[in-house]
This record gives C-alpha cells, structure tokens and sequence, in this order.
C-alpha cells in the first residue's frame, strides 16, 4: 500500500483512493495528449482564417491571433461576452430556452466540477507547502467541496439526460435537435463519468474512507477497481480525449465567440 509521496520533506497524496502512481502516470499522459490535441487544433484554426487576412505562423502564431481578436474591441466588450455569451448564453436564450436550459446545465455542470478538481488539487499542495498542515487541511477542503460536487454531477447529468430526451423523443418538433448530430462516445462517456463518480463516492462513504488518510483505509480498499476505474477513465475522456472529439466545442464555441465580439 502507497503511503502518499514525499517532496522536499513534504507528504502529498496522504488522502488518494487509488496509488498515486497510477494517477500521476496517468495524469501525465492524459495532460500531454491533451496539449498536442490543442497543438492540432489550433494549427487546423490557422489555416482556416478568412482569405486575404495575414496567415498566422503554426499553432503559437493562431493562439496569438485569437487572443488578438478577443480584446480587440477592449476588455469592456470582452467582459460583456464572457459574461452574457459564454457564461450564460443569451444569444441561444433568446431563441431557444429548452436549448439553452440544457447547454447551461452541461456547460456549468462540466465547469464546475472542472473548477472543483483544481481547487482540491491546489488544496493538496497548499496544504503541507504553503500552511505547513498535515493531510487535515485536505480532509477539510474535500469536506467543504462535497455538496458542490454533487450539484455540478447533477446538473451535469440532468443536462445529459435532457439532450438525450430531445435528440430521441422530440425530432419530429424540435428543428434543432432534428439536425442534430449526436456524438454517443461523448454522452456515453459522461454518462460513466458522472455514475461511476457518484458510485464510488458511495463506496468511500460506506467503507469510511472519505475523510481518511491511506494508512486508516480497511484492508481490501485501496485501488476499489470502481474507483480505480472512475478516476483513471476520467482523466483519460476528460482531459486526454477532449481535443479530438466533438467535446472540444464546450471550449470552442467559448473561444468563437469571444473572437467574434459575441457576433449574432
């Protein structure tokens, strides 16, 4: 059993439910896949730019373009889009409030739960590095994230279940879920990442591990293969998977808008 990894006389990953081994190899390769998935992407964007305009060189001269783009109007006109585009999507309000009712939760369900994990992985290394604290500190910070956590996963799966319903059920009165495309690896895939999220939370709670540190874990826990699995495959489709599937749009469509001053 891994006891949690020693840095400069400093203990993290005290609290893991799986090895931190695994998790580090796999966050590695799931964060280098990533970056040349975004390396392609942003190459493809470049080449894709309106004819006549300047072609930007490789991937770094399109992120410098688009960048460019969005504060071109000042940080006034960018503020209003990502607030009013791409926080709550007005545009798509207007129009379509069932929609919009189902991006939202996706998109601020997905976000959150982003948002969360960095915070409880900043938590891990703040804890011992910058308030010299013991594995308390992130006990304390995962506590404190729970409810959160089960309101983005719920929201998340609401806005699954929602574009399922529609693209199945409403074809023949919905225009939009009419032509639209359904990309089944990606609801699939969430679908396994939020279920097998909630059922190993429920495994940890039952098994009293969830606030524990791996030395207090029961014997027989520790790499629990659901939790092994949730962790490990949700690293791999989120993060790993994300720049080659349709899935890159909950990050594009931000970034199309941004650049377009929030457009029409």
């Amino acid at each position: 059993m891994s006891e949690g990894l020693t840095i400069f006389g400093k203990t993290v990953f005290e609290t893991l439910f799986i090895d931190y081994r695994i998790m580090v190899v796999v966050a590695i390769i799931s964060i280098f896949l990533f970056l040349v998935g975004m390396y392609i992407q942003l190459s493809k964007w470049g080449r894709g730019i309106p004819e006549g305009a300047t072609e930007p060189s490789g991937a770094f001269g399109a992120l410098k373009l688009i960048i460019g783009a969005m504060f071109a109007k000042g940080i006034g006109k960018f503020l209003e889009v990502l607030i009013l585009d791409v926080a709550f999507q007005r545009r798509t309000f207007r129009r379509r409030k069932l929609e919009w009712f189902m991006h939202i939760l996706i998109f601020w369900g997905w976000v959150g739960l982003l948002i969360l994990t960095i915070v409880a992985a900043g938590a891990e290394f703040y804890g011992p590095f910058i308030k010299n604290a013991g594995p308390e500190y992130f006990i304390g910070v995962w506590q404190s994230l729970e409810g959160l956590n089960d309101m983005f996963g719920y929201m998340l799966v609401a806005g699954i279940v929602i574009a399922i319903v529609r693209r199945l059920f409403f074809k023949g009165t919905d225009i939009q879920a009419r032509y639209a495309e359904v990309d089944w690896i990606l609801v699939i895939g969430l679908l396994i990442v939020v279920v097998t999220g909630f059922y190993a939370q429920d495994i940890r709670v039952a098994a009293d591990v969830e606030r524990a540190i791996i030395s207090d874990y029961p014997p027989g826990f520790f790499n629990n293969f659901t939790v092994l699995f949730h962790e490990v495959f949700t690293l791999l489709f989120c993060v790993a998977y994300l720049p080659f599937s349709k899935y890159l749009h909950i990050m594009a469509t931000p970034l199309i808008l941004l650049v377009n001053k929030g457009g029409e």
